[in-house]
Parts: C-alpha cells; sequence; structure tokens
C-alpha cells in the first residue's frame, strides 16, 4: 500500500473545494483590516531579539537573599523575571517594559 504524502492530500482537497474568488477576496479584504496598525512580526527586531535565548542562572544563594527579593517583587507588584528587568534598566540597561517583551503579544 502507497503511503500518501501530506501534498497529496491538501492537494486532493484543494481540488475538492476550489475556492471561490469573492470568498477569498473577502477573506483577504478581512485579514488586511485585522493587520492594519499592527507591527509585522517579521520585520520587528524586538522579536528577534527575544528569540536569541541563553540560559542563564545564579547557581544557589542563601534563603533569606532569595526571599528578601521575592518580597521586593511581590512588594512592587512584579513577578521576579519582572523585579529583574526593572533592577537591570534602573542600573541603564536598555531593556523595553516588560509588556513589550512579551512574546504572544508580538
Amino acid at each position: 500500500m502507497a503511503k500518501l504524502k501530506t501534498a497529496d492530500i491538501l492537494g486532493a482537497k484543494a481540488e475538492e473545494n476550489p475556492p471561490q474568488t469573492e470568498d477569498l477576496t473577502a477573506f483577504v479584504q478581512q485579514a488586511e483590516r485585522a493587520a492594519m496598525g499592527k507591527p509585522s512580526e517579521y520585520f520587528s527586531g524586538l522579536r528577534a531579539q527575544l528569540r536569541d535565548r541563553v540560559p542563564f542562572g545564579l547557581g544557589t544563594i542563601p534563603r533569606f537573599i532569595a526571599e528578601a527579593f521575592e518580597q521586593m517583587a511581590a512588594d512592587k507588584g512584579m513577578n521576579k523575571r519582572e523585579y529583574f528587568y526593572h533592577l537591570l534598566r534602573k542600573e541603564g540597561a536598555d531593556i523595553p517594559p516588560y509588556e513589550e517583551m512579551d512574546g504572544r503579544k508580538l
């Protein structure tokens, strides 16, 4: 029995239900309206920077220091990562606001 490839299956599906030009045009127009005013994900330098990740760890630290850090983050209403970025920004690091760095929103 011959094994079907995905391209064969999709090609057969396309032949069964060829797209209507009016439907396709309406779909394209709807997509263009939805994308209007949003930055292109392909040309976003920030998106490329956010994808380039490296492991970062401080190793073990005394419990009272970790608890103090967590308490200070909670006092500011931030999680530990947000608070870490906040401290780096305070010292002059060029880091955009945490909301802009959320990969789900880019």
